[in-house]
Formats: structure tokens, C-alpha cells, sequence
């Protein structure tokens, strides 16, 4: 039965680019979508209201609302008389900026329902329960109503958050900040301040960027070379990044190379693999087969051991900057220098086609999320140029030092403050943020929200393989023990490669839709499509 009535659970990205491809190209009647903050469109990351020195990784021109048009959000800047003609594509704009893009797009999207006679009622609450009624339909609740449509979609975003460190007591002169996404804690931290970040990814980083923010009254000069300098006035703040590895995040490249794929592949690993299942010594053959053929030289051990030969944490700060200044360089100059980024960046549909199509072994896979992922997404999901160049010209400066080796956190009373165990010692820390980015991914946790729990308790959702998220037909994103409930969004981390990114999350919601609508309702191939 085609369906008339679809419901989508949460309205950030994933939910907005549903709801568009619906309304555009599918004879829908209803849509009931459900948004907790009320605010439609944004979702968790891009709201109006959060600090905007928190920038979007990816560049302007590679930004979309669906897949067919990767340069939808460059468009829509033209538009705009405060962007019009002064954007760089392969720049990087605040994340609130695309928020606004996706609140534009939801309320036209609202219009274009409204012309073509299609209902949408918006529901400003948390979507409580979820079932599936013996003709197949799905009951949804909320705190004070409900509605049955035909199918629904779960695009509610962010797992809960798993926070392992202790907050100091109320009387304590510490700092604690668990969460950097809409708080004013940074308000209070003094402009002398020494602040511990646990973690280096890309929230890592954007704290940083807040803490030495233009509103501090601190300035980054460009100097006759292009590079920065950081010039104080009055901030005087210092940054401790501490991590496991102290692994730093690679850059986008400034201009791509061509890459042109033969060995990188689904259908090729397998060939060549001979054994239906491949492992990791294939994947890594294939990598450099394709960085032979593009004429790139490959070092591994700067990929796995980037801080091999350093004995004090004096040397694995200076090497830090080293690869940092490197890493900027390889972003900055001619194609080919940031091969691994760009050749990550053209598979990334064949990376999840094949993690979803289960080609690496059960070991090679489990060894691959234990072992090898934090490594991977440092080239996965590179940062922004301009962002690493402030935190060069930070190091130099001395107000930024890299830890490596970070351990046994605790709160020490005695001392009032917290003991960051790494590689050469410990740091005592008064301010301390924690990026670790630790959330519950487990789907039958009793910290999920009610409406997954609901799910559970009704045996139409459960965890996959890896505990990681949850268990999903990865050719139709339909949950597995459901007829007609479907996901997309955080839960596929563990069946799925990799789903922070807003193209391949496009991508999920097409197929998504396309299979809601299929007239047998059946699976169609285990690859996305190639766009």
C-alpha cells in the first residue's frame, strides 16, 4: 500500500531533507513531524543561538539539502545580500549560518505543501512511543496526544551524552564544562585562565576557537608569508589539548586533487580478496595501489605513529606543531600533497556501501572500530584551514600545548581540581572541558530516551552487532523487527561507516523515501546510488 500519511521523529538535518524530498517528488498527503526544541529545521548543531566561532567543516560549495546538488547551500548565500559575491566556496562560514540555510528550506517546503494541498501538522514535543498495530500502521504518542500514520521515520539526531567525569562540588573554585553546545559557562573563565580540553576532534576545536574568540579582544594577523600571528591584547588565556593518541586533525585540501578510483572499491576489494570477505591488509593494499597510480609516496608510520621517537612531553608538544605546519602545507599546496583526504573524501558512498554491504570481516571490522577509527576519521573528517592556522599560530605562541596519552581522570578535593593523567605525568586542571564526544550508542541502555526505549520494549528495535547502534536492513534503513519503521540518524554509527556527515545522511533519507514508495516495496541494490 503506497503510503499517504508519514511521520518523521525529529526535524534537524536529516529530518528537513526528508521532509523536502517528500513534498518535492512523492504523492504524500500527510506529515506529522515531531521536533522537541520547537525550533524546526536547525537540529543540534546549527541553532541560531550558539557561539558563532563554532564553523562548519565542511566548505561552503559542498553543503546540501539533498544529494543531486552538493552546492545548494553556495546558492542559497548568493542569494543573500550579507554573503552575495564575498563568500569563498572552499571557505568556511559559522555553523549557525547553515541553520539558517535549513530553516529557510523547512519553511518554504512548508509552502510548497501548502500549494500542492499536502497537510503537515508540526508537534513542538518529544515523541514518546512508538507501535506498530497489527495492519502495519504506526501509533506514535507524546505527552498529551497521539496520531497513527502509515510509516516513520526516526531522524532524532544526537545519542544521549555519556559524561564519565565527576562535576566538582558546588563550593569548588573548579570548572567543569561537559557539553560546549549552547552554555555560557565560557563567559566565566578568566582572560588568564589555563584550560584543560579533553579530546582533539572537531569540538576540540571549536572550543579553542571560542576561548581565543575576536570578542576576547585577542586578534590573528596575517603576516607577508600568509601565515598567523596571535596578538594577545588582554587575553592571556592558555590550552591544554589533551587526548589518548594526540593525534591532530588533517585539513580539507584547498583544491582537491582528481582522484580517479580502481582499487578503493567494493566490487574491487572483493575480487580481490578472493574470499568473499575482506580484510584489512586488503583495504590497505588498495590504498596504496591507488596512491601509486596518482604518483603519491604514502609513510604509514606518520598515519598510525605520528609521535614515534618522542620521549617527553616537551618533544610530543614541539612535534605537534610540526605536524600541524605540515598539515597545513599538504591542505594548502599543490594537488596531491593531502592525497589521503581527498581520496577518503571521493569514496566516502563506496566506504559506507561496503561497510554496510558487511565485506570486511567480523574481526577485520571489529578491529577496525577498536583499533584503527580514531585514526581513519582524522582524515575523514578533516578540519578547516583557517581553523588550524589559528591554532599554529596559538602553539607558537605558546598558548596552546598538546598532551598525548590522557588517562585516569579524577577529581582531586583536596586539592580542588582535576588530575589528567598522560603519557609523561599528570596535569593538575581547574578548567576542564570535556570533547571526548562520549555518547550512549547502545539502543537497549536504560538512557535512552523514552520513545527508544518504547521501541525496544516492543522488539521493534535492537542493537547491532558491534553495541554501537542500532540494528537496521542497511539497503532500506527499515529497523530490523519492524514493518514500516524506519532510521536515520546517529543509531546507524554501528551497522553504518560513518554518519556525521550531511551528504550521506541526504543520501540515507532519498533511499529512505524511495523505498517507502517503492511499488514492491523491496530491496533494491546494496549500494546507494552514485551521484
Amino acid at each position: 500500500m503506497t503510503p499517504k500519511h508519514i511521520a518523521i521523529a525529529g526535524c534537524g538535518f536529516t529530518g528537513t531533507s526528508t521532509f523536502y524530498q517528500l513534498i518535492d517528488q512523492y504523492p504524500v498527503e500527510q506529515i506529522t513531524i515531531f521536533e522537541s526544541t520547537g525550533e524546526f529545521g536547525p537540529g543540534y548543531p546549527y541553532r541560531a543561538d550558539d557561539c558563532q566561532d563554532y564553523m562548519l567543516n565542511n566548505t561552503n560549495d559542498s553543503l546540501c539539502l539533498v544529494p543531486g546538488n552538493r552546492r545548494a547551500f553556495l546558492s542559497w548565500l548568493e542569494t543573500k545580500p550579507a554573503y552575495a559575491g564575498k563568500v569563498d566556496p572552499r571557505g568556511h562560514l559559522p555553523r549557525s549560518v547553515f541553520g539558517e540555510f535549513l530553516r529557510e528550506a523547512f519553511e518554504a517546503t512548508r509552502l510548497s505543501a501548502a500549494v500542492k494541498g499536502i497537510k503537515v501538522r508540526l508537534v513542538p514535543h518529544e515523541a514518546k512511543s512508538i507501535a506498530e498495530l497489527p495492519d502495519g500502521r504506526v501509533q506514535i504518542t507524546w505527552s498529551d496526544g497521539g496520531t497513527i500514520a502509515d510509516a516513520a521515520l526516526l531522524t532524532t539526531g544526537r545519542s544521549p551524552d555519556h559524561d564519565p567525569y565527576p562535576s566538582p562540588p558546588a563550593e569548588s573554585g573548579a570548572l567543569y564544562i561537559a557539553n560546549h553546545i549552547r552554555t555560557d559557562a565560557f563567559d566565566h573563565i578568566a582572560a588568564d585562565a589555563t584550560v584543560h580540553v579533553l579530546g582533539a576532534s572537531l569540538s576540540a576545536y571549536d572550543v579553542i576557537n571560542r576561548l581565543f574568540s575576536e570578542d576576547t579582544g585577542c586578534r590573528f594577523v596575517e603576516k607577508a608569508d600568509g601565515q598567523l600571528t596571535f596578538v594577545p591584547d588582554g587575553n592571556d588565556r592558555h590550552v591544554v589539548l589533551c587526548s589518548r593518541s594526540g593525534r591532530l586533525k588533517t585539513l580539507q585540501s584547498r583544491s582537491p586533487m582528481r582522484i580517479e578510483r580502481h582499487h578503493l572499491t567494493p566490487d574491487a576489494l572483493t575480487q580481490v580478496s578472493g574470499k568473499g570477505q575482506v580484510s584489512l591488509q586488503d583495504v590497505k593494499i588498495a590504498v596504496h595501489a591507488e596512491a601509486s597510480e596518482h604518483q603519491v609516496s604514502l609513510q604509514a608510520d606518520a598515519v598510525f605513529s605520528p609521535y614515534e621517537g618522542c620521549e617527553t612531553e616537551e618533544q610530543v608538544n614541539e612535534r605537534a606543531g610540526h605536524l600541524l605546519a605540515k598539515a597545513i602545507d599538504d591542505a594548502s599546496g599543490q594537488a596531491g600533497e593531502n592525497f589521503l583526504v581527498d581520496l577518503f573524501s571521493d569514496a566516502q558512498i563506496d566506504l559506507w556501501a561496503g561497510w554496510a554491504a558487511q565485506i570486511l570481516s567480523p574481526d577485520a571490522a571489529a578491529h577496525y572500530r577498536t583499533d584503527i577509527e580514531s585514526a581513519f576519521l582524522s582524515y575523514f573528517a578533516p578540519c578547516p584551514i583557517s581553523t588550524a592556522q589559528k591554532l599554529l599560530a596559538l602553539h607558537r605562541a605558546g598558548r596552546l600545548t598538546v598532551r598525548r596519552g590522557a588517562r585516569d581522570i579524577v577529581f582531586n578535593q583536596a586539592e580542588d581540581s582535576y588530575q589528567i593523567g598522560h603519557a609523561f605525568g599528570a596535569d593538575r586542571a581547574k578548567i576542564l572541558v570535556n570533547t571526548t564526544g562520549k555518547l550512549v550508542r547502545d539502543v537497549e541502555s536504560t538512557k535512552q530516551p523514552a520513545l527508544v526505549q518504547s521501541l525496544v520494549n516492543a522488539g521493534l528495535l535492537s542493537r547491532d552487532d558491534h553495541g554501537l547502534g542500532a540494528s537496521v536492513d542497511m539497503i532500506t534503513y527499515r529497523s530490523n523487527g519492524a514493518r514500516n519503521i524506519y532510521v536515520a540518524n546517529m543509531m546507524l554509527w554501528g551497522p553504518g561507516f560513518f554518519t556525521s556527515s550531511a551528504f550521506m545522511m541526504a543520501l540515507v533519507a532519498e533511499q529512505v523515501v524511495k523505498t517507502m514508495f517503492s511499488t514492491e516495496n523491496q530491496k533494491a541494490s546494496p549500494q546507494l546510488e552514485t551521484i
